[in-house]
């Protein structure tokens, strides 16, 4: 071979490795070469036949400038014609006119092919094997056809390589879709709780852990970064429980003003306050024998703690505007991404409600911390939403990667978030150029906060956007986006984001 490969063949040796480092499905990267071929080297047709099994021939399974009947008809046996010959033998073969009789013109692309063009074909090897042929038409002109035979044979051997790493990314799939069928399968057998899903030593613990609570009657108190799923948590202690036939209350403390929260959570009578105009349970009574849901316990006023206080001690309150006491029997779980003992500390929280609450505690620990748990998540949520939407949608192994090593700040409603957004908006295979810009900033673990800032920028540039998109109709902004309309509301508040009017 040439010592020296000039600056045209560089460039295209260049391309097609560039090819190589995108991790295409191996079709894709095929027809990408092809179109490199052409567009560097002006190569106006050309294809890539691999050997079948099943066909115990050739066929050609990618071609650049041949119609659909060709590719078709490109079907050669081991030894027939140019291709065969050259799969056969492993030897590169240049025709430099192919109304010879030794092509046998298979494609029938021979009536199309210009005056002076020629014929080349190389084998495409991995290893030692032969697994394909790469053939071109050109018009070499006066270029060397001994430097045009080696640059295919460099570009067939970087094909072989192509093919090996699609091979391999196969057989890792396929090993994975094994994995996780006999991972789901012992889930269900052992740790099936609905929506809490992961193989980590911390979810199983946690899943062994709400199976004994929730044999109890007592209060519990779940702890947790926002988006660990603390509310399945509940609904999973409650249907696990004996309770279970009766109602599950959620009222989330932080959501409903002050003034409010007590006539919800307790009740009123009809001419209470103005706009009474007639007497409604609460949500203690609404769940009576039952399980009611404190999220956000910690955002819960002080001045309605005795009340709740009241309750767990006496089993019973009063609604608004009544002295007649109502006996219920509740269980309370609870839930905080707050350290109620700091609120303690600071006067923000009775100490009495808080131990009362915190009889049974559950902590779940951020997504960050469990990360083998995130493969698992991936796939339980695009079976969610490729079922939802109607679509095929499969991530790259790359995304995977990358998924594992992003922090998560969001949790697994984040991901949750994320994985929705892209099927909705990607088809078939998703790659790491489709993912938002934020999973690609690299700062150092002292940088935190930075780290926070540029998610947070993100974020409200993506809810501005989608907010402009609908007319600033935000239950359609949050349906683009992937949130439920209280996390939309929560993120419009939090990032102070102004509501235009149409």
């Amino acid at each position: 071979m040439h010592k020296e490969l000039n600056l045209r063949e560089l460039t295209i040796i260049n391309e097609v490795g560039k090819i190589l480092s995108r991790g295409y499905e191996f079709t894709k990267s095929l027809e990408e070469v092809l179109k490199v071929l052409y567009s560097f080297w002006d190569v106006r047709h050309s294809y890539v036949a691999l050997y079948r099994r099943e066909l115990k021939a050739l066929k050609i399974l990618k071609a650049f400038g041949l119609t659909e009947e060709e590719v078709e008809r490109g079907i050669f046996r081991k030894g027939e014609g140019i291709v065969g010959k050259v799969y056969r033998d492993g030897v590169p073969v240049f025709l430099p006119d192919i109304r010879t009789n030794a092509y046998l013109n298979k494609t029938g692309l021979r009536e199309r092919i210009k005056q002076g063009e020629s014929f080349a074909a190389v084998p495409i090897k991995i290893g030692g094997e032969i697994i394909g042929v790469l053939a071109v038409f050109k018009d070499f002109g006066e270029e060397s056809v001994e430097r045009s035979v080696e640059l295919l044979m460099i570009i067939g051997t970087m094909i072989g390589m192509l093919y090996k790493l699609d091979e391999k990314i196969n057989q890792e799939r396929e090993e994975w879709e094994e994995e996780k069928r006999l991972l789901t399968k012992a889930l269900s057998e052992k740790y099936s709780v609905e929506g809490i899903v992961g193989k980590s030593p911390a979810v199983r613990k946690l899943l062994e852990l709400v199976e004994k609570v929730a044999q109890t009657d007592a209060n519990v108190l779940i702890t947790g970064e926002s988006g660990t799923g603390k509310s399945l948590v509940a609904k999973a202690i409650h249907f696990m429980s004996k309770r279970k036939e009766k109602p599950f209350i959620t009222i989330n403390c932080s959501a409903i003003p002050e003034t409010l929260l007590e006539a919800e959570l307790f009740g009123y009578e009809k001419g209470s306050f103005t706009g009474a105009y007639t007497s409604k349970k609460g949500k203690f009574e609404l769940a009576n024998g039952g399980t009611i849901f404190l999220d956000e316990i910690g955002d819960m006023p002080l001045s309605l703690q005795p009340k709740i206080l009241r309750v767990i001690q006496d089993k019973e309150i009063e609604r608004l505007g009544s002295e007649k006491t109502i006996k219920v029997d509740v269980r309370i779980i609870s839930a905080t991404n707050k350290n109620l003992s700091d609120l303690v500390a600071h006067g923000q929280f009775r100490e009495d409600l808080y131990y009362r609450l915190n009889v049974l505690p559950i902590h779940i620990p951020p997504l960050r911390e469990r990360k083998e748990d995130i493969p698992v998540l991936v796939d339980y949520f695009l079976e969610i939403f490729n079922q939802r939407y109607n679509k095929k949608v499969r991530l790259h192994p790359k995304v995977i990667e990358i998924f594992i090593e992003y922090a998560w700040y969001g949790n697994v409603r984040e991901l949750e978030n994320i994985i929705e957004r892209l099927v909705i908006l990607k088809d078939g295979l998703v790659r790491d150029t489709d993912l938002p810009p934020y999973f690609f900033v690299h700062l150092h673990d002292s940088e935190p906060k930075k780290v926070l800032q540029v998610i947070e920028n993100t974020e409200r540039e993506e809810i501005l956007k989608a907010l402009e998109k609908t007319g600033y109709v935000k239950s359609k902004a949050a349906r683009l986006l992937g949130y439920t309309l209280r996390q939309l509301d929560y993120r419009i508040k939090k990032y102070s984001i102004p509501l235009k009017r149409y």
